[in-house]
């Protein structure tokens, strides 16, 4: 890094900056299956010549890998009597031998590096020499910055030819992008100190920006604050914000990939979807080669071909465009002087994000295929079906800018801060919490508006509180998280099939959890802390499908223990 700074005049300043930084990544993954070897050593003969059991390749160097099961010829190594091979039992415990999983597993290691490299420079400062406002002089700043990024991931060679059983080809990935950007900030403190205006000012700030990637961007804000008394405040915003696709949404290679699908053209999941569904399973299996027959017939929920892990593709997409979000926020803070170290905070907040990037599972993807008013989108465009059979023989999963997403709600705080004596110590409490009113979804221009509050991550109402007890080197800390009950299946689950489940089971329950820490300074270098997560040991609703624990983390109670040492004291 290397910087300058200095002063233009009593009332202006100036810095300038270059950073530049690197980061390098090494990840180590041990013992993964080699396809061509696992198959081979599975293989397994008796060699005539001794009885003993050996790898059939290394008898007939020629024949492909097991034809039964793999039926290719060997990519990592050579067959032949010096390949190396050994044959591999599954049958009973601890029966493998060491030379067999020598022979079958590889460590895999996988580079990451990551470049940046930015110029900036900026001059602030008031207006003050020329003129001031009731409330003070309009502080300023502008300037520009340049900014290039660039990453780069080499897979471990075995991943990139695609030789490992239990994951897809990984191919290296690398890209950049640059970006030019000038901004202004204005804040202008309009009265202050007087009655019935403790303090009015508003704020002001935009930056126009040109990436390599999207082009030319533009975000501003508006904001201004109103307290009538020095207790209570009114504070409002208004912005439009932007976020450009990372490297890795733009540039990554297409590799292979592996995903359940829930076919929604079968009999049985017709009803869930849109009501756009049947026609449109109707038009595209006719679309694929079947006749009225097949149609009628069509069941890959009871086929099971068709309900294993299917292989598809997932790459990057370098026509993404950017995100664009309107946000506007009103709120009130309220810090009484009668009840000092008192902070009530309440904020409604709406938020439209147009050109959202997103990036479908495979499941996802062929329900918004059909579930659009027409065939005619980006999500049937990345979805094949078989010409024989109609099921999903392909799919192709990358970020796509769809339609929108629309949420809004409301943020709550308190802070408050009791010091009781230096005897009994100090007492801070904190609590948030948020309401919920909207989080909808369009998948495309036209489409049906999605409903995704109450699902498992947006539920109604949310909110954590900390209560902190503090006396010399002691503090204990109470920390309790809820969260409101969140829909097991969804809407139009439900509404297609009223008895889809006992109504019981509907949604998952509330959370609430407790933590509890202690921990005791020793010294001013040392402390030590320890305490348990979900005191009462509470885990995952019964029937829960997401595998992660909802409401509950999957651990249950969880106890911990550990020790801090600052080191800035040390050099």
């Amino acid at each position: 890094m290397i910087g300058a700074d200095g002063q233009i005049s009593d009332h202006a300043k100036y810095e300038l900056s270059y950073v530049y930084g690197q980061t390098k990544s090494r990840f180590l993954s041990t013992n993964y299956r080699l396809a061509d070897r696992y198959y081979a050593a599975l293989d397994a003969v008796r060699d005539p010549s001794t009885g003993q059991i050996v790898c059939r390749s290394n008898l007939d160097p020629a024949a492909l890998i097991d034809p039964n099961n793999y039926g290719q010829a060997a990519s990592t190594f050579t067959p032949g009597a010096n390949s190396g091979c050994q044959p591999l039992n599954l049958l009973g415990d601890g029966i493998v031998s060491q030379a067999a999983l020598d022979f079958i597993n590889v460590d895999l290691v996988n580079r990451y590096k990551v470049q940046q490299h930015v110029l900036s420079g900026s001059i602030s400062g008031d207006f003050g020499q020329f003129f001031e406002l009731p409330g003070g002089p309009i502080a300023f700043a502008f300037g520009g910055e340049y900014r290039k990024e660039k990453s780069a991931f080499n897979s471990d060679p075995y991943a990139e030819q695609g030789a490992l059983l239990d994951l897809a080809q990984v191919l290296p990935e690398k890209g950049s992008f640059d970006v030019k950007e000038a901004f202004g900030e204005l804040s202008a403190p309009l009265l202050k100190g007087m009655r019935f205006a403790e303090l009015l000012s508003f704020d002001a700030a935009i930056r126009l920006s040109d990436y390599s990637t999207v082009g030319r961007t533009t975000t501003y804000s508006l904001g201004g604050v109103y307290a009538p008394i020095r207790d209570f405040r009114v504070r409002g915003t208004y912005s439009q914000a932007v976020r450009a696709p990372n490297i890795t949404e733009l540039f990554s290679p297409t590799n292979g990939t592996f995903s359940f699908i829930d076919d929604p053209c079968d009999a049985e999941n017709l009803p869930e979807g849109t009501q756009y569904r049947v026609a449109n399973c109707q038009a595209t299996l006719t679309a694929a080669g079947l006749s009225p027959a097949q149609i009628a017939a069509f069941n890959p929920v009871n086929d099971p071909s068709a309900t294993v892990s299917l292989p598809g593709r997932a790459g990057g997409n370098r026509n993404l465009l950017e995100e664009t979000a309107k946000t506007w926020t009103v709120g009130v803070v309220l810090q009484p002087r009668f009840l000092p170290r008192l902070t009530i905070t309440a904020d409604w907040f709406n938020v439209k994000l147009k050109n959202a990037v997103r990036t479908a599972s495979a499941q996802e993807l062929v329900d918004l295929c059909v579930d659009q008013p027409s065939l005619d989108n980006v999500y049937c465009a990345n979805v094949t079906r078989s010409g024989t059979t109609g099921y999903v023989s392909d799919y192709f999963l990358a970020p796509q800018n769809v339609a929108a997403f629309r949420t809004s709600g409301l943020d709550l705080s308190l802070t408050y801060t009791l010091d009781v004596s230096p005897e009994v110590g100090a007492f801070s409490l904190r609590v948030n919490g948020n309401y919920l009113d909207k989080l909808t979804f369009v998948p495309t221009p036209g489409a049906e508006v999605e409903d995704s509050r109450l699902l498992s991550s947006a539920p109604k109402y949310s909110g954590q509180a900390d209560l902190t007890w503090t006396n010399g080197p002691l503090t204990l800390n109470y920390g309790l998280t809820y969260q409101s009950k969140t829909r097991r299946f969804t809407v139009d689950q439900i509404t297609a099939n009223p008895n889809y489940a006992d109504p019981q089971y509907f949604f998952y329950r509330e959370r609430w959890e407790h933590d509890i820490q202690a921990s005791v300074r020793a010294g001013d270098r040392f402390s030590f802390y320890g305490g348990v997560n979900n005191l009462s040991g509470k885990i995952g609703d019964v029937g829960n499908r997401t595998g992660i624990g909802t409401p509950y983390n999957v651990l249950g109670r969880v106890f911990y223990a550990g020790a801090r040492m600052s080191l800035d004291k040390l050099f």
